[in-house]
């Protein structure tokens, strides 16, 4: 099969983007070459989260009151910060993801967002960084034929992907997939790493183009069963997963094991093996 040849997606023109009435988003680029979405949305776009987070502070113990009992205006008054810091955090990963759905634009890897203005009853201002997606050109039916020899079906179709479908990662996505304790200059860790994740975005890639989805009560199972693993509150541990974009990242390996298993049923319910 003729090598695939690595095209950037297309991005929007540099203009304003608003596609609903209380959020804008202008694109550019920055000086490395990712793609950057300015965004701001009105307080209206907050509010509800702010109220969540409010009254989640409002469950913590406050001396002087009984717990649970704490006005809305001394949790306001005394947490504050914390209040926005989250708000922060919450919103501008949501609306990230909303502006870069908005903006038809496809990301190689989590947001980055910085320049943040989140203050209560104003409009929240954000950028969100990151590399584009590259086209990704999937081998026609046939090439991937997997015969049980042993090793199991599943690692074969994963190495045929990756022989099969060519294209660079750059460099910054590959060292944020590093474990810590892995060195960026280890040759043997570097091409692991950048091959979990041109595999991670080959069978994203597959999984639209069959239909498979992962829901959001899919995420939120394998969080329960997480949490009981690992004798933690749910909410806690949904909630850090949040902050960091961790639970993008799990949602999306949901949908790699799920795309696996529909490439292995299909290679041991057609005749020869083939896919």
């Amino acid at each position: 099969m003729k090598s695939v040849e690595c095209r950037v997606g297309a991005f929007p023109p540099i203009a304003d983007i608003q596609v609903r009435p209380n959020m804008k988003i202008t694109p550019s680029s920055d000086e490395n070459g990712r793609k950057v979405l300015h965004v701001e949305a009105d307080w209206v776009e907050l509010a509800a989260d702010y109220d969540d987070i409010v009254a989640a502070y409002a469950q913590e113990q406050i001396p002087g009151f009984r717990q649970g009992k704490v006005p809305k205006s001394v949790i306001e008054q005394r947490l504050q910060k914390q209040i926005l810091d989250d708000l922060a955090q919450r919103a501008a990963h949501r609306l990230g993801r909303d502006a870069l759905s908005e903006s038809g634009a496809e990301a190689l890897g989590p947001l980055e967002i910085g320049d943040m203005e989140c203050s209560k009853g104003k409009p929240i201002r954000f950028s969100a960084r990151f590399w584009p997606m590259p086209e990704i050109v999937l081998p026609g039916p046939g090439a991937l034929a997997a015969h049980d020899d042993g090793s199991g079906l599943r690692d074969q179709i994963s190495h045929r992907l990756l022989e099969l479908v060519i294209f660079t990662v750059p460099d910054d996505v590959v060292r944020a997939e590093l474990d810590e304790d892995e060195d960026e200059h280890d040759q043997e860790a570097w091409k692991a790493a950048s091959d979990r994740v041109r595999l991670m975005l080959i069978l994203k890639r597959i999984a639209h183009q069959e239909g498979i989805e992962v829901s959001e009560r899919d995420v939120e199972d394998r969080i329960r069963q997480k949490a009981k693993e690992f004798n933690m509150d749910p909410g806690g541990l949904s909630a850090e997963l949040e902050k960091g974009g961790g639970r993008q990242r799990l949602k999306d390996m949901l949908l790699a094991e799920s795309t696996l298993e529909y490439l292995e049923e299909q290679s041991t319910q057609t005749k020869g093996g083939t896919v």
